[in-house]
């Protein structure tokens, strides 16, 4: 079994994909919220995947640390994606274009560097919500923007402000690639085109758009560059947003807990195919990773959610017979 671990209100990733495309996953992976984890006794042996990384607040994400090391030491238990070693956006950001990938850098607000080049946008650093604000082309108006973030009582600690880079063809069309990454096995999502350049959804999708789009989920191209990106995020499952400019990757964010898909399929009938042979896809690299869980011990085990790292040992025979004697006294009339 694969555990997928969210924040609760954060389930939706998954189960809308269930009541969709992904009505065969729902037999072999199983939403499991941090808060029930953080609650729970006993730990089923399994796959489990600490998804949704970006919302969990630093005590939390410590405190899943905990649950990870004891499931990592335990035979019959796998794990993906470490709660606190893992990069979050903006450490990644910095971290490819420090190494000359990213040709935009990043910047929170708190650091008081002003940026090097405009135009800059501002956008949180752990939320999926995209850009906060329109380009802003100069000092001038990244003031007033921030000025503006202080008035909404918006936090400035996850406040990132971006530089823009502009990867737009000839044409003035935008494009964003998208792939999952499932312990080390990439499968594309999609190629999505827009004269925006906050690309969230496919606003062109005649035969041309469609044939290149179809060609990316058929080929698979950038599978080993995503490899090294992912291995150096310290992540093992999740959802890459890119671009290329003159070949190179430029890559958004990682998400750890994406939306999968769901019936109300972008772009209309044309793309429905496009998202059948994802999820078909998506869901061999599932049945794959399940095929590996659980194999060397069946057994649960009995821990204190107080202190994850205290495991109770089972109980002997004699303790479940006496057990079992106390229960019956206390049920006598």
């Amino acid at each position: 079994m694969i555990f997928l671990l969210t924040t609760a209100a954060h389930q939706y990733t998954a189960t809308r994909h269930f009541e969709s495309f992904g009505l065969a996953l729902k037999k072999i992976v199983q939403p499991l919220s941090y808060e029930e984890l953080f609650q729970t006794k006993r730990l089923r042996p399994g796959v489990y995947i600490f998804a949704d990384l970006e919302r969990l607040w630093p005590d939390d994400a410590e405190r899943a640390a905990k649950f990870w090391q004891v499931m990592n030491e335990r035979p019959g238990f796998s794990t993906l994606n470490h709660p606190t070693r893992s990069l979050r956006r903006y450490e990644l950001l910095r971290t490819m274009y420090l190494r000359g990938t990213n040709r935009f850098n990043v910047y929170r607000l708190t650091e008081h560097r002003q940026p090097a080049r405009f135009p800059v946008y501002l956008r949180g650093e752990n939320d999926h919500d995209g850009n906060r604000t329109p380009r802003l082309n100069d000092e001038q108006e990244l003031s007033a923007a921030i000025r503006q973030v202080d008035q909404t009582g918006r936090s400035r600690e996850n406040t990132l402000i971006t530089e823009f880079y502009d990867i737009a063809d000839s044409d003035g069309v935008f494009h964003k690639y998208s792939a999952f990454c499932v312990a080390g096995e990439f499968v594309p999502r999609h190629l999505c085109f827009t004269k925006h350049w906050v690309v969230k959804q496919p606003d062109l999708v005649d035969a041309k758009y469609l044939a290149r789009e179809r060609e990316y989920l058929e080929t698979n191209p950038h599978a080993a560059e995503l490899r090294e990106i992912f291995a150096l995020a310290r992540i093992d499952y999740g959802r890459i947003d890119y671009s290329l400019a003159e070949g190179v990757i430029q890559v958004w964010e990682i998400n750890t807990n994406p939306t999968i898909c769901t019936n109300d399929v972008a772009g209309g009938a044309p793309r429905e195919w496009l998202q059948g042979e994802f999820a078909n896809k998506l869901q061999q690299a599932f049945e794959r990773l399940n095929a590996t869980s659980g194999h060397q011990a069946r057994a649960t085990i009995r821990i204190d959610p107080r202190d994850p790292q205290r495991i109770i040992p089972p109980k002997t025979i004699t303790q479940r017979v006496q057990q079992a004697l106390r229960w019956n006294r206390l049920r006598k009339p």
